[in-house]
């Protein structure tokens, strides 16, 4: 069936315009009978946003990026939020990526959907705005990472590294079994753990109050001159050790003195048993007599003092008249 071409044109312009009223309402989600409220975003950088990008909140689409233009300092991008999702306006804000190399797109990530909400011309400033890492810049620094990097130095690491482990089964076999024992220790004893943990934080929380570092740090500007009068003590110590070699020995006067002495107290032993058991009937009267030794040190040191006088009382007796 063939038409000619003046309804040929008519057929293309209604396939034309039900194609735009596709775009407009299926892809862009534009429509004139939606409420929106309109930000604006100051960024130092698009980092790869257009016109058409995403507006999410926790991954969800609340929005879309209608505007983007420059500003003296940088980008102003427009953003037109849907009135049937308020965001918070605490919330962090990043410019994240679809994939690798997909599209941009803006995302709230609020802690908590709770007022206060972001209200209708609302600026938020760059520095709410995590920094944005395009995969441009990523590449970017990857090549500065491989152009420092020394060719002939990572070859000499992987050589050392490949001859420590050249013949050394039985130890990596063992360090592998030392590793893994203690990862049992750490799962079983996770609760001990977490308690030591604990008590050494609570004993270091108030260092700072008291002045921890300063006394430390005193500590080792006044321990390097103390080592050499350590070391001057030790020696000391050891001239002393060493005095007494050659005074005690089995040949030395005092073993001898000590010999003699010990054989004259032998000597003496028997006789003065016999006078001790003579003397013990004398002495029976004595026993229950009890010296009060501190009236007596009392009494001398009030009468003689430090200066070698003497203090004598007289006691006058009273005269009757």
């Amino acid at each position: 069936m063939k038409f000619n071409a003046r309804t040929t044109l008519v057929i293309l312009a209604v396939m034309t315009l039900l194609g735009a009223v596709y775009m407009s309402f299926g892809v862009l989600d534009v429509s004139p009978t939606n409420q929106v409220t309109r930000l604006t975003l100051l960024l130092d950088s698009s980092g790869g946003l257009m016109p058409t990008s995403e507006v999410t909140m926790r991954g969800i689409k609340v929005g879309r990026v209608s505007d983007i233009r420059t500003t003296s300092t940088g980008l102003a991008v427009s953003i037109e939020l849907d009135d049937d999702h308020q965001v918070p306006a605490t919330s962090p804000i990043s410019i994240e990526n679809l994939s690798a190399a997909g599209e941009q797109y803006i995302d709230f990530k609020p802690k908590l959907i709770a007022p206060p909400y972001f209200t209708d011309g609302a600026v938020i400033p760059a520095d709410r705005v995590a920094p944005v890492v395009t995969a441009s810049d990523l590449l970017a620094k990857i090549n500065v990472l491989f152009t420092a990097l020394d060719l002939d130095q990572i070859h000499a690491i992987i050589n050392e590294v490949s001859a420590a482990m050249a013949d050394n089964d039985d130890t990596i076999d063992s360090l592998a079994t030392t590793a893994g024992l203690t990862a049992d220790v750490i799962h079983d004893d996770k609760a001990l753990l977490a308690t030591l943990f604990n008590n050494v934080s609570a004993l270091t929380t108030n260092l700072g109050d008291l002045n921890a570092g300063q006394v430390i740090s005193e500590t080792g500007n006044q321990l390097p001159r103390s080592v050499p009068a350590f070391l001057q003590l030790i020696h000391e110590i050891e001239n002393i050790s060493h005095a007494g070699m050659g005074v005690l020995g089995p040949d030395d006067a005092v073993t001898v003195l000590v010999a003699k002495l010990d054989e004259y107290l032998d000597m003496m032993a028997g006789p003065l048993g016999a006078f001790a058991t003579v003397l013990q009937p004398a002495l029976k009267p004595l026993h229950d007599i009890k010296i009060d030794a501190g009236h007596w040190l009392d009494f001398w040191e009030s009468t003689f003092n430090d200066t070698g006088s003497v203090r004598v009382q007289l006691n006058v007796p009273e005269w009757h008249e």
